[in-house]
């Protein structure tokens, strides 16, 4: 890959971690909001259950 395809390619990574990262604390923000802070412990630990959610809330 060249120098400047790399560049791309990590630019791309860094903006998915970034887009996760967003919609992970938008997740726990509204769990949090709707004081259920025991989906969030099992949100934070089970990803199949977070996907879960995300769909849930429109995330």
């Amino acid at each position: 890959m060249t120098k400047l395809g790399e560049m791309i390619w990590d630019d791309g990574v860094e903006q998915g971690k970034q887009m996760a990262a967003e919609r992970y604390s938008r997740l726990i923000l509204l769990l949090s909001k709707e004081q259920k802070e025991d989906l969030i412990i099992k949100a934070a630990s089970d990803p199949e259950y977070r996907e879960e959610l995300y769909k849930k809330y429109n995330l």
